[in-house]
């Protein structure tokens, strides 16, 4: 029996249980004394050396990058990725902290684990194009915290893993309001990967906003997160004559791939289709034409993780996940329909 079950027979979370372990004065009298009644019915004594080792602060947080060898690695140059880990070790070195990078397999958590129980680390953050929920329940079940910095990689959100939260939805309905207010009609959209949330996400604002509007014409290419998507849903869609006025695309990769399409096939952006991206990479900028795109506030996002999960190491305390709105940068990609 460990900390979890405790808390789990007691109604509470595993850190009200630490807190009472601790002899925290956080803890209201009549839940101290249920958990510890609890404790004692399952003859449950905690590991005192290990509580405290777990008091002694290194100040350094692990950067986990967990990697699929199935799937697309994340190096130091990623388009997305790059500006997230610049800000995490700028966020972390501002509050006197140093970061600790390493990689991992998404099937094997032993090697992040064992950063822990070294104590090497004080708290973790996973960036990864995976689902990751494995690793992060690995984690949790040993007493340790963590924070993942994209609500994709996990199954299940729950308030001891504190994650930045992208209104997708909403983003993506913005974008096409966007366009249908420039006088766009025919519009189609270049999807993620079906079983990626994000890209659900971003279709269903899609749709949404197509009917408030009572637009039907839609076109949908069910792609995936790369260049290749978008290029081939623009020769998909010139070969059967269905090619929409504007189309808004899932992350900036598939818009970069569809201007290469277009631009093969003599078809003018903006001035015969328009087009939107998502994730304002830094290259969106020198695309020809510039993409308009929607920007997300990925620096922002970073350093809540990072604040946050030093909050939860130096108080003990939780965090409300906290929400942030990806906003529209205007470019040369768009254009007005009469």
């Amino acid at each position: 029996m460990d900390t979890f079950d405790i808390a789990r027979l007691a109604g509470v979370s595993r850190k009200t249980v630490q807190r009472v372990l601790n002899n925290s004065a956080q803890v209201k009298a009549e839940t101290r004394e249920r958990i510890l009644a609890i404790m004692n019915e399952h003859n449950y004594h905690p590991n005192v050396s290990a509580r405290r080792l777990t008091k002694q602060k290194t100040h350094t947080l692990g950067l986990f990058i967990i990697q699929d060898p199935a799937k697309h690695n994340i190096y130091a140059d990623d388009q997305f990725y790059s500006v997230v880990i610049g800000s995490m070790i700028s966020a972390s070195a501002e509050k006197g902290y140093n970061v600790l990078v390493t990689t991992a397999d998404v099937h094997d958590p032993a090697p992040v684990l064992k950063l822990y129980r070294e104590k090497s680390i004080d708290a973790g953050m996973i960036i990864s194009w995976s689902n990751v929920q494995n690793i992060v329940d690995a984690i949790t079940k040993a007493g340790f915290l963590v924070g993942v910095f994209d609500q994709n990689n996990l199954t299940q959100l729950t308030d001891d893993v504190p994650v930045p939260l992208l209104l997708n939805e909403e983003a993506a309905y913005s974008a096409t309001r966007y366009l249908i207010e420039s006088g766009h009609q025919v519009l189609g959209m270049i999807t993620g990967e079906a079983e990626n949330r994000a890209s659900q996400e971003r279709l269903n604002g899609f749709q949404r906003a197509m009917k408030e509007s009572g637009l039907s014409a839609e076109q949908i290419y069910q792609g995936y997160f790369i260049e290749q998507s978008g290029y081939e849903a623009i020769r998909e869609w010139v070969k059967t004559d269905s090619l929409p006025s504007a189309i808004v695309c899932s992350n900036d990769l598939i818009a970069i791939g569809a201007l290469k399409a277009l631009h093969e096939h003599h078809i003018q952006v903006p001035q015969d289709v328009s087009l939107i991206g998502f994730d304002n990479i830094r290259l969106t900028e020198y695309t020809s034409p510039a993409l308009t795109t929607m920007h997300i506030p990925r620096i922002e996002m970073a350093t809540y993780l990072v604040y946050t999960l030093i909050n939860m190491i130096e108080e003990s305390a939780s965090v409300p996940s906290q929400s942030f709105q990806a906003v529209l940068t205007e470019r040369q990609s768009c254009a007005s329909r009469p």
